[in-house]
Parts: structure tokens; sequence; C-alpha cells
């Protein structure tokens, strides 16, 4: 077992002692959780398939390779539960914030942007070439990570498990709060380690893959969101759309003997398994 001194710091509270909690499969690192704060993130890297350091392309090339042993859900049923997803996400947003200037951030192929646009000024960041080139179709587009992002002034800013791959929560959060208007609103969607699911399944968690570094609880979330100007609003476990054919999807992931879902259900339904938070956040006047 590895020094604590060996670990990265906790980007939560700067701290340098960190404990070792488990070795997952799934993850890129062991993780470990701070002694100081206890925040929990993967604390050696050993594929670093995060944004922004390098150029775009070989970190996309670099995180393909990482999930190469995942059978992917065909594009068309991705996108026709995304676009589900996207429009109970929005109908919880409008009643907090009806309308004004929202940014994306991470926003993938556009799924939620062409929901959005429907009562937001929308627009979008993503430092995946191609997914930026796809999302352009739908809303402007900045190809980049939000640190470096010249867009400002916005009402609502909106991020779906983006926060758990970035390189630094800390440093992806201050630049969202520097870009939402007074009073503007901070939506982050992450897995919540405190869960129940965590407990049972531990190193088997369903949310430890690759490109996942940091997990939050709602009592990191809020530190981390407070340090940065912002006040909590509400927090609240969500679950998904999802259908037979995303069902057995990702329990191939686990069971290799799976069939393919090609021709399966899509018969379509809301499932939570309460390891997802939904927090809501306001920066301060």
């Amino acid at each position: 077992m590895s020094r604590m001194n060996d670990y990265l710091p906790c980007d939560l509270c700067g701290g340098g002692n960190a404990r070792f909690v488990l070795n997952s499969p799934g993850l890129d690192g062991p993780l470990v959780e701070c002694v100081e704060c206890g925040f929990r993130y993967v604390g050696k890297r050993r594929a670093a398939l995060t944004f922004g350091s390098e150029q775009p392309e070989q970190a996309a090339a670099r995180l393909r390779a990482a999930n190469r042993h995942f059978r992917y859900l065909r594009l068309e049923e991705e996108h026709r539960l995304a676009i589900l997803n996207a429009e109970w996400r929005l109908d919880l947003i409008r009643k907090m914030r009806p309308r004004g200037k929202l940014l994306e951030i991470g926003c993938a192929r556009g799924d939620f942007l062409r929901a959005a646009r429907e009562s937001f000024e929308a627009y979008g960041v993503e430092p995946n070439p191609e997914l930026a080139e796809a999302a352009r179709r739908i809303a402007p587009i900045h190809q980049d990570v939000i640190e470096r992002t010249p867009l400002s002034g916005f009402d609502v800013i909106a991020s779906f498990h983006v926060i758990e791959h970035v390189d630094s929560p800390r440093s992806f959060v201050r630049a969202a709060a520097d870009r939402l208007n007074p009073g503007g609103l901070l939506v982050i969607e992450t897995p919540d380690i405190n869960s129940f699911p965590y407990k049972i399944f531990k190193a088997r968690w369903r949310q430890f893959i690759p490109e996942h570094y940091f997990f939050f609880d709602t009592k990191t979330m809020s530190r981390l969101l407070s340090d940065n100007g912002l006040n909590v609003e509400r927090t609240i476990r969500i679950g998904k759309h999802a259908s037979v054919n995303l069902i057995l999807n990702r329990l191939s992931r686990y069971f290799a003997w799976i069939p393919d879902t090609i021709g399966r259900s899509r018969f379509t339904f809301r499932i939570n398994p309460m390891d997802i938070m939904l927090v809501f956040a306001t920066r301060r006047r």
C-alpha cells in the first residue's frame, strides 16, 4: 500500500494526506479519501483521461481506448433516451429559471441543448471535437474546456455527468461561477458516493469507470460550491429514462455472455438507483 503522501493532493481542500479506500477494476487508479475533508477521488492516474492539458484529439483517442471493452448502445437508442432525459431535466430547471441565457458545459452531441433552446438562448461548451461538431448543428458551441471559454453572462449553467471527469473540480466550478450572472443558477448532476448502491457494491459500483476521477457526496459538493460563491438551493436523487435495450447493454459490462441488444424491446420506463444527485445552486449577489 502506498504511503499517504504518495497520492495526489485533495482538489477540494488542498490537503496532502489521503488514505487508501479501495482498488476497482473500473477505475484509472486507487480510490482514496482526504483525511482532512473526506473528499474521495482517484489518488493516482495511470492514463489521465481528462481534456484540457493536451490536444483534444489525443485525449479523445485515449478515452476510446480505455473504454474499448465496453459494448456501446446504438446511437439511435442513445439519442432517443437522451432527449427524454433532457426534457425531464429541463422541466426541473424551468421551475427555478423559466427563461434567459443558458450554457451547458460538456454538451456532447447537443441533446439537452435541443430541448433547452425552446425556452432559453442556448449555448454549449464541449472539448471533444467530434461531439462539438455535431452539437454545432443545434446551438453555438465553443470547443474547449470551461476554464478557457470566452462566453459569460449566463442566467443558467448546467452540467450533467461532467464534474467527475474533469482535471480539477475546483477550477471547473470557479470557472462556471465566474460566467454566471449574480443570482444565476448552476445545475450539476453527478454520482453520489454516499449512496446505498456504492455501500453495497463497493469496488463494483456502476459509477466506477476509467474516466471518473472525483466522487462527491452532499457534504463535499456543498463545500465546493460554497467556497466558490454559490449557495445550494436544492439537492435531489434522480433517476433516468431507460429501456430494455439500455439495461441489457449496461449489464453486459459485467456479464459478457449477455447478447447484443439489437432487436430487443424499446419499452421505456424511469429507473432510479438513488446514486445520482442533481444539485441546484445560485451565485451570491
